[in-house]
Formats: C-alpha cells, sequence, structure tokens
C-alpha cells in the first residue's frame, strides 16, 4: 500500500470512528418518507427500442407470476425498473438454486440500507412457485441506519417509507446477529468485500468482518435454507466466492445478471448456497 493509500485509509478510519457513534445516539425521531406519484407511467417507453420486446416480455412474465402490477401505479420510473431488476434476481437465483419455500418463510436481508428494493424482495418471498400467497416474515438489519441523507432524513426513514403496504416487515435498526437455524432464506446485496468500500460508506474500521458476516448468516439458516449475495463487479464476485471456500461453504449457483432491466457501472453477480 503506498502512503497516500496509507493516510487516505487512516483518515477514514478516524473520521468514521467519530462520525459513526455519534449519528446512533444523535438522530432525528422516525419521519417515513411517503412518495406519491400522481401519474401511472409506461416503463417500456424508456428502453431502446431494439430491447422494449425482450423487456416486455420478461416484465409482463414477472408482473403476472409475483402479482407486481400494483408497484408500477405509485412510484417513479427508475423505482420501477430497478425493482423489477432486483424480481428478475430473485427469480433467477431461486430457479437456479431449485429453491422451495414453506408456507410461512422466515426471511432476514442484511444490510438494505434505505429497501429501496423490499416490495421485489417480499412479492419474490410470497408468490415463488406459488399459486396462493405464502406468510412473510422479513427483517432488514441495518446498522447504519440514522445516516442522514441530503433531504434531512435519515437512511431509515426512507426505509420506513418503501414499507408501506408491506405486511410482516421489519427494519431493526441494529447489525444481524446469529439466530440460529431460524431462517429459510437470508440475502445480502452488496455486501462489503474490500476494506476501502466498507470505510468509504462511513463504517468503522473495526466493523469490517466479511467472514464473519458470511459465517453467521449461513448459521442462521434452517436446514435446506438459502443464502443468496448478490456482488457488484467481477473482481468482487471473485473475492467473495474465495471467501466462501475459505469457510468450506459450497455455491449452489453463480449466476451473470443480465443488464436488460436495468443498467449499472459495474455487472451484478449472484452467488446462492443452499444449507
Amino acid at each position: 500500500m503506498n502512503p497516500f493509500t496509507s493516510l487516505y485509509f487512516a483518515w477514514m478510519r478516524l473520521r468514521n470512528s467519530l462520525d459513526f457513534p455519534i449519528r446512533q445516539h444523535l438522530h432525528f425521531s422516525s419521519r417515513p418518507v411517503i412518495q406519491t406519484v400522481k401519474h401511472a407511467v409506461n416503463i417500456l417507453d424508456t428502453y431502446p427500442p431494439e430491447e422494449q420486446a425482450r423487456v416486455n416480455s420478461q416484465i409482463t412474465r414477472l408482473r403476472a407470476q409475483y402479482h407486481f402490477d400494483y408497484y408500477e401505479k405509485n412510484h417513479r420510473v427508475e423505482e420501477i425498473k430497478e425493482n423489477f431488476f432486483y424480481l428478475a434476481m430473485l427469480d433467477s437465483a431461486f430457479e437456479q438454486s431449485q429453491t422451495a419455500f414453506p408456507p410461512s418463510v422466515t426471511a432476514a436481508d442484511i444490510g438494505p440500507s434505505s429497501w429501496f428494493y423490499v416490495h421485489a424482495l417480499h412479492a419474490a418471498l410470497t408468490w415463488y412457485q406459488s399459486s396462493v400467497p405464502r406468510t412473510v416474515h422479513l427483517t432488514g438489519y441495518e446498522m447504519d441506519a440514522f445516516r442522514l441523507y441530503s433531504d434531512f432524513h435519515t437512511r431509515r426513514d426512507h426505509a420506513l417509507g418503501n414499507m408501506q403496504g408491506l405486511a410482516g416487515i421489519e427494519y431493526s435498526e441494529k447489525g444481524f446477529e446469529i439466530l440460529p437455524s431460524t431462517c429459510d432464506l437470508i440475502t445480502l446485496f452488496f455486501p462489503f468485500v474490500f476494506l476501502k468500500d466498507h470505510l468509504e460508506w462511513g463504517l468503522p474500521g473495526n466493523l469490517f468482518e466479511p467472514m464473519d458476516l458470511l459465517n453467521t448468516a449461513w448459521n442462521s439458516l434452517k436446514p435446506g435454507g438459502l443464502l443468496l449475495i448478490v456482488n457488484q463487479g467481477l473482481e468482487e464476485h471473485t473475492a467473495e466466492l474465495k471467501n466462501l471456500e475459505h469457510l468450506g461453504i459450497k455455491p449452489t449457483a453463480s449466476i451473470r445478471m443480465e443488464p436488460l432491466l436495468y443498467s449499472y457501472p459495474l455487472e451484478r453477480f449472484i452467488i446462492t448456497a443452499k444449507r
């Protein structure tokens, strides 16, 4: 590590060690952010003409299979597109992992941030390969829930707003702790694999324990439960596979997600492992 990088890391460690505990104790009370959209939108028009037929086919299937048409009526274009992308990721991961959920499913989502995708996750748990809705018990564990956004609302405020209308959902303002043999599904969307990303997100250096987090999640699954990890970029994906190998966790599926419904600067990769 060169001297400039070392100084940068040291500065971030110091900043985060001061800033993080302050916002855990000094923050506004809950003020859920409820966003309203007055007019329904046609998201198909926002895709390139040459992709619209494929997009329409996939969205039509997801909309019907997961009863997701309601979401398009009161959300913004980018939110709709990104939730369909998350729904497609979950659908693909469950299918390739040959997942079977019980009538009542218990799930944990580690590090959900503002939980902008919670409707997609809830729909996937409710309706995957089922003609009747499952009972869903879903908890999001966010250790930095009180980070203040530019609108002077906290991450928690946005999450509580995004959860509106969903049953069986809880947003926990703490890090994930072991729940022995409890969960049918545990999801980690973009867990920190590299220290630099962890520090730049504003978290204290002593909380960077990627191997411990994976091990804790793994041991919180019921027999037959599914661990689902989404990484961004091939480098992060490759490093995560090595972490799992070190822990003796054998992947069930490893998927590069096609960016048809939503495109990011870095590709999305999915790893699943069945307990």
